[in-house]
């Protein structure tokens, strides 16, 4: 069995429950997590604005392509390209 002594010797070594409860109280805690979810915040903040760019990228992308389709079947059916510059077109498959 452990005597006080032996006690005294091992708390020099490890950290005893009343250290830990210095360590990290709830107060502690807590601010640690209202720091950090107010930097999530201003993450999220930077994050929406770019996410409504990316939809409006992405209309102007699919109008973009529907014009090249429009143009490139007018050019086709117009026997404006030759049929090696039609397979070439259909080959890059740009939309």
């Amino acid at each position: 069995m452990l005597d006080n002594d032996d006690i005294v010797k091992l708390s020099e070594v490890f950290a005893t429950k009343e250290d830990i409860k210095e360590l990290v109280t709830k107060k502690d805690f807590d601010d640690f997590k209202g720091t950090s979810l107010s930097k999530l915040d201003k993450i999220l903040e930077g994050i929406e604005p770019l996410k409504q760019e990316k939809v409006m990228k992405d209309l102007q992308d699919k109008n973009q392509k529907k014009v090249l389709e429009i143009h490139n079947n007018a050019l086709k059916d117009g026997k404006i390209l030759s049929a090696e510059q039609v397979s070439e077109i259909d080959k890059l498959r740009v939309f």
